[in-house]
């Protein structure tokens, strides 16, 4: 599958309309039993959940003098819209919808590069520099869930569908044996002379 296919907007917004206007009809239950079989889907809904419980851990630390405050995801500039787009990120993997939880994923993980340099420095400058910041454990649950996802995307466009577009291998047919021709035996040269003078000799006697 090439970029113009993967990347072909309109197809993929009516695979979304789609889905929205059938969800009554979407099998909840039979998604659960074969998402096992789905290696992109199973790895997306990993990494969204990898997200989710990142949001809930400390994310960001300011300490003064040894003392530390830790703020998670909430806290932050951003951080509601992130939980937002995770859970979001979480309908779109279950649904089977790679291509949208792969493109919000990526925009999570910009928002969130972002704002861990952002934040910290803001925290430092407000306190006129006597604050120590930086990111703890949550921001790297929330920053190797979205990177999971882009994976997913990666495996289900680049890997899986190209190993679906491939013919399969069709069954070996044992080859009938070739029957040689056997080569045309070419008449002599005396035996046409004689057959020229016995016809000359028919024709004779005829007269």
């Amino acid at each position: 599958m090439n970029f113009k296919e993967i990347f072909n907007f309109k197809a993929r917004i009516g695979e979304l309309i789609s889905l929205f206007k059938n969800i009554a009809k979407f099998d909840f239950l039979g998604r659960l039993k074969t998402i096992v079989k789905d290696i992109p889907g199973l790895v997306a809904l990993a990494g969204a959940t990898l997200m989710f419980i990142g949001a809930f851990i400390p994310n960001y630390w300011a300490g003064f003098w040894g003392i530390n405050t830790y703020m998670n995801l909430f806290q932050a500039p951003w951080g509601v819209l992130i939980f937002i787009l995770t859970l979001g990120i979480l309908g779109l993997s279950y649904f089977k919808q790679i291509f949208w939880a792969g493109l919000t994923s990526a925009l999570c993980f910009t928002i969130t590069l972002i704002q861990a340099i952002a934040y910290p420095v803001a925290l430092k400058v407000e306190s006129g520099g006597w604050l120590d910041t930086g990111v703890h454990v949550g921001f790297f649950f929330v920053l190797l869930g979205e990177l999971a996802v882009v994976g997913a995307f990666a495996l289900n466009y680049f890997v899986f569908n190209k190993k679906a577009e491939t013919p399969a291998v069709e069954a070996e047919v044992a080859e009938a044996p070739v029957v040689e021709e056997a080569p045309a035996v070419e008449t002599p040269v005396e035996a046409v002379a004689e057959e020229a003078t016995v016809a000359e000799e028919a024709t004779t006697e005829a007269e």
